[in-house]
């Protein structure tokens, strides 16, 4: 990837701001996305349609084609993944890079993993990655570990809106219908469209769901998209790496310039002209570029005095030459015109309206209600079912998701519940340290420093602090908890002076294990000191 070439700005944002990003770069090629996305699934959806034709089944169309819908979003994704470094592909050329890109991952699309909640956000991992097996495990464990339930409301509300897209084209032609003719219009369109459609009914709703399809998915995908590019951020610093290279780049140019400066220091100086250039040569000029109203901006010093002062001594032709026609020049005619238009009733819509109302209003005439309409209790009573069962399937989706990934929300429960469970012991790799911490850590400290094992005292020190913050909070870190997450863990803490020495052991750390920059003896000294020192007397 060439993170100099990104056509978007780098920050670290929250999920719903990365999903903002992701709808504004399909907004900037949407003409590009919906184009590929007609020329890839128009032929499918006819396809299918005259298939299960064919087979008596047009229902399995419209199915079939909501299945598909991993393979379809690969249109968009091959578009935006490549836009956003600059390289837009075309329509006919998106089209064509379906037929071979991104196959190998979709047969799991279609089988095992066609309901996950985290579709839009875990498709990037498969098709730009090209990660299988224990990588692509820990892939997705990475990523969705703040992302996945901003990924699992994004895909809840495309659902919803697919669902009133085709509603709303649905009632979209009873619109068009007058109002008194709406009861036999309605009532037409139930016993044709919901009780016995007949087949172009049934073409017709498979063919407004894939209009529905098709306004709504490239922006779900977008979406995922822009939330997989924020978590890349987070994890990996795009945005420092790429605000190191324009640092780079904008150093090599300030020496290049200071190159010039030397140069031109020893160069001769340039002879000026002797008359600077009159009013009328530098309004032309300034006409020609569109900035007659930044003159005064354009031209600098002498000669922008002397521009103003011809300009009010020269006459009116000269103003004429250079604004033609449309030069008019102010006076009252031109204000009592401006007063004239501005009264103008159009530009002033100000009017009086007096209403007589009665005193005393007749409860019939005003609180009557219309008959009510017989036909509309079998609709009533159907919708009723529907959300019924839509409810409980919803909710039998919802105990098998918690069973399925228990494993996630498990842990994250019995955090917050088994406050007297015993924490995990801090893990530091390749240092040879005891499981168990020493009665009295300070002279174990020392013995490694003494040793010549800085790094393995640092760690030793560092672990048996991350211990008392458990003990102080009675609340076990998470394993694999990072410096940053201990920090703040540490800010909850009561005792202010331990917070403090918290840090200072944890800066020592992290300077010693990511810089190599270990601290002075007076300073570790200091440090085995306070954790000595009485609670309180840090």
């Amino acid at each position: 990837m060439r993170l100099e070439g990104l056509t978007v700005a780098l920050r670290p944002r929250t999920a719903w701001e990365a999903t903002d990003l992701g709808f504004a770069l399909v907004r900037r090629h949407a003409g590009r996305i919906w184009g590929a996305w007609l020329l890839v699934t128009l032929p499918v959806l006819l396809l299918l349609n005259g298939l299960c034709l064919l087979l008596g089944q047009v229902w399995l169309a419209g199915l079939l084609l909501w299945w598909l819908k991993p393979v379809f979003d690969r249109v968009p994704l091959y578009i935006l993944s490549r836009a956003v470094f600059g390289a837009a592909p075309g329509v006919a050329e998106a089209a064509r890079a379906q037929l071979r890109w991104g196959w190998r991952s979709m047969f799991a699309w279609l089988t095992w993993r066609r309901l996950h909640p985290c579709r839009s956000l875990l498709l990037p991992v498969d098709l730009l990655e090209g990660l299988s097996g224990a990588r692509r495990r820990e892939r997705v464990r990475v990523l969705q570990r703040s992302t996945s339930g901003t990924a699992a409301l994004t895909l809840l509300l495309a659902v919803n809106m697919e669902l009133m897209l085709n509603f709303s084209i649905v009632l979209l032609g009873l619109m068009f219908v007058p109002v008194e003719f709406m009861s036999d219009a309605a009532k037409a369109v139930w016993d044709n469209l919901i009780q016995e459609p007949p087949l172009w009914a049934k073409l017709l709703f498979n063919l407004i769901a894939w209009l529905a399809m098709s306004l709504m998915e490239p922006f779900y995908v977008g979406a995922g998209f822009g939330q997989y590019l924020n978590r890349r951020t987070q994890l990996e610093a795009w945005d420092v790496e790429l605000a190191f290279r324009r640092l780079a780049q904008r150093l090599s140019a300030t020496a290049a310039v200071l190159a010039l400066a030397v140069l031109a220091a020893f160069a001769p100086a340039p002879a000026w002209a002797e008359d600077p250039p009159g009013a009328e040569q530098l309004l032309e000029e300034l006409a020609k570029a569109g900035a007659q109203d930044s003159s005064k901006d354009r031209i600098g010093g002498m000669a922008a005095e002397r521009a103003e002062q011809d300009l009010a001594d020269a006459p009116p032709r000269s103003l004429r030459r250079v604004f033609g026609g449309q030069y008019q020049p102010d006076g009252e005619a031109f204000e009592a015109a401006a007063k004239k238009a501005y009264a103008d009733g159009d530009l002033n819509p100000r009017t009086t309206q007096v209403v007589w109302e009665p005193r005393e209003r007749d409860p019939a005439r005003f609180d009557a209600k219309p008959p009510a309409l017989q036909w509309l209790k079998p609709l009533g009573n159907g919708l009723a079912f529907l959300f019924e069962n839509a409810l409980w399937i919803l909710l039998a989706v919802l105990v098998v998701l918690l069973i399925r990934y228990h494993r996630y929300w498990l842990p994250w429960v019995s955090d917050r519940f088994e406050r007297e469970r015993q924490p995990d012991p801090v893990q530091v790799h390749d240092l040879d340290l005891p499981e168990q911490l020493p009665d009295d850590l300070p002279a174990a400290v020392r013995a490694l420093w003494r040793e010549g094992r800085q790094r393995a005292a640092l760690a030793l020190f560092y672990r048996a602090a991350v211990q008392r913050l458990d003990e102080a909070l009675g609340l076990p870190l998470p394993p694999g908890a990072t410096e940053a997450e201990c920090l703040r863990r540490a800010r909850r803490l009561d005792d202010g002076d331990y917070a403090k020495l918290f840090t200072r052991i944890v800066r020592a750390w992290q300077s010693a294990a990511y810089a190599r920059r270990l601290p002075e003896p007076a300073e570790l000294e200091a440090l085995l000191a306070a954790w000595s020192a009485p609670r309180g007397a840090a």
